[in-house]
């Protein structure tokens, strides 16, 4: 597994000065999820000033290059991969001086040049480092174990970095970006936070009595990189709940144009957001809750209930006026379920506002 590693990473810093201009992370990167021997995915922080560019991602392997437009500054490759003679290994900290020995000669039996020392990382991993200097290039790799997962941080000097030299900064930034590094037990699932934030939501019951509701949040749907930039016509995507026959496929920039109908947009944060030929969001289900309908929540509301047709001006209306709505639904055949409500929160997480909108399919 290691050399094969060694080989793919070559492969990438060759393609690597290909790539395009660098974006800011904002926030942990997804760089996406391995399935043998546990669930992991893998988070985080891209150096400023780079952009992440997957090269190869399946159940027990995810490759990618972190790329700058700077020609000078260093390129960067990550690699995780699953090997199944180390599933037994939770970290590199738990192997004797024998068996880093056998993982040292991985590195020495194909570079004389390779000088190996161990450091850690801010979280006391431990980590073995290969640093080769030689008269044409200078090489680094960083290498640790996790959960019988091999992970390996390369960088190399960029084309125009003075004398074809890393700095001691540099290597400083591939110590830092893996002390960053966050194995994640499960697929990425972050908490749902409601608090100050509004969704689009579906309205699936309600108890008048008890002054409650139930509500279905939504959120838009979106893939990882990776699932977008590997997939060609013919294949098959996963896009909402459908599985959707890829027949045509155009570029846009970062975008993804599927079918002439599906239309994949990158975010500031790397994932893509679906949406239709229409420009309407596919959504997805975040949460189904069950909350109280405080007495000073405001209902607007947006739809003629007897016409069917959009207001000039939404009507403020009160909580027991929702109530009303809710139970003439039935008569009113608008309803509260077909993707024109949203649900607003405050700081606490209470509902303060439920808005009901007119859109065309209703």
């Amino acid at each position: 597994m290691k050399k094969i590693i060694a080989m793919l990473l070559s492969l990438v810093l060759l393609l690597g000065c290909a790539a395009g201009s660098a974006e800011e992370a904002a926030e942990k990167y997804n760089f996406g999820t391995v399935r043998v021997n546990g669930e992991f995915t893998l988070k985080g922080t891209v150096p400023e000033g780079y952009r992440v560019v997957p090269f190869m991602q399946n159940d027990e392997a995810l490759l990618c290059s972190m790329v700058t437009e700077d020609p000078a500054k260093p390129q960067m490759v990550l690699s995780v991969a699953y090997d199944e003679t180390y599933a037994g290994v939770v970290r590199i900290n738990d192997l004797d001086d024998e068996a880093l020995m056998i993982l040292e000669k991985t590195f020495t039996d194909t570079d004389p040049y390779a000088n190996i020392t161990y450091d850690e990382t801010a979280h006391g991993t431990r980590l073995l480092v290969c640093r080769t200097v030689a008269d044409s290039y200078d090489y680094l790799s960083i290498f640790s174990i996790y959960a019988g997962y091999f992970i390996e941080f390369v960088m190399t000097p960029g084309k125009q970095a003075p004398e074809q030299k890393l700095t001691e900064d540099e290597i400083a930034m591939g110590n830092a970006f893996l002390s960053d590094l966050d194995f994640i037990a499960g697929a990425e699932e972050e908490a749902l936070k409601i608090e100050g934030k509004t969704f689009d939501v579906s309205i699936t019951g309600f108890d008048a009595a008890a002054k409650t509701v139930d509500l279905t949040l939504l959120v838009p749907y979106t893939l990882l990189e990776w699932d977008v930039i590997s997939v060609k016509e013919g294949d098959t995507i996963r896009i909402g709940t459908e599985d959707v026959l890829i027949e045509t496929l155009a570029y846009e920039g970062y975008d993804a144009i599927i079918n002439d109908e599906y239309f994949l947009r990158k975010n500031e944060d790397g994932l893509y957001t679906a949406v239709t030929y229409n420009d309407y969001p596919i959504m997805k289900e975040a949460a189904q809750l069950t909350l109280t309908v405080p007495d000073g929540m405001v209902y607007l509301e947006g739809v003629d209930p007897e016409a069917g047709s959009p207001l000039e001006e939404n009507r403020e209306m009160t909580a027991e006026d929702f109530f009303a709505a809710l139970a003439a639904e039935e008569k009113d055949g608008i309803g509260f379920d077909q993707l024109n409500v949203n649900a607003t929160f405050d700081e606490n997480g209470e509902l303060k506002q439920i808005h009901r909108y007119y859109v065309p399919w209703q």
